[in-house]
């Protein structure tokens, strides 16, 4: 009976540590959407903010996407946190996710590779803000954050505190005008 209950307490104690060690899993849509204006391609949310060791399962919705991040090694501007080193997804399958763990803190701005001269970007804040991402972007050219994605993380709804204190951030509170291209001189006025 001693042996029993020695066994018990072990089985609960096991049970206890692993639920207090266990990660949230949070979901990001990757999605095409017609619209007026044309098509918006974009990450759902496009502002998140985890913990440090939580994991991100990025779910195709639609087709031909993939989830990289701004690093130098991939010939773009480094926009994630130092010690994080270059990755992708391979292009996703409608209906198929891909999923990464992030288990250093800062900010990371992500993009698809086959999209993101339609603004198909998004920011994502590890535990606390910090990193190459919180710069302003000034290079809207192929080699730095690519068309209407620099303006869409230029975006105030995506500044790290407001995704900080929302949790996350819709892709229809970034502004119309963020999801256009910048103009030939790297402006986001589109008023004339």
């Amino acid at each position: 009976m001693k042996g029993l209950c020695y066994m018990l307490i072990c089985l609960v104690s096991c049970l206890l540590g692993s639920a207090v060690l266990a990660q949230t899993t949070h979901e990001v849509h990757l999605l095409i959407q017609g619209t007026e204006m044309g098509a918006e391609f974009y990450f759902e949310p496009v502002g998140l903010h985890i913990q440090p060791g939580d994991t991100v399962r990025f779910i195709a919705d639609t087709p031909h996407h993939t989830v990289t991040a701004y690093h130098g090694q991939q010939g773009k501007p480094h926009r994630v946190p130092e010690g994080v080193g270059p990755f992708s997804s391979p292009v996703i399958p409608v209906g198929e996710s891909w999923e990464m763990t992030f288990d250093i803190a800062g900010t990371y701005d992500l993009w698809c590779a086959p999209h993101e001269m339609f603004g198909m970007a998004m920011r994502l804040v590890v535990g606390e803000p910090g990193g190459p991402a919180m710069s302003p972007i000034t290079d809207f050219g192929p080699e730095g954050v690519f068309g209407a994605s620099g303006t869409v993380l230029s975006d105030p709804a995506l500044e790290a505190a407001n995704i900080v204190a929302k949790g996350s951030v819709s892709w229809a509170e970034i502004s119309d005008a963020a999801k256009m291209p910048p103009d030939s001189e790297g402006s986001m006025d589109h008023s004339e």
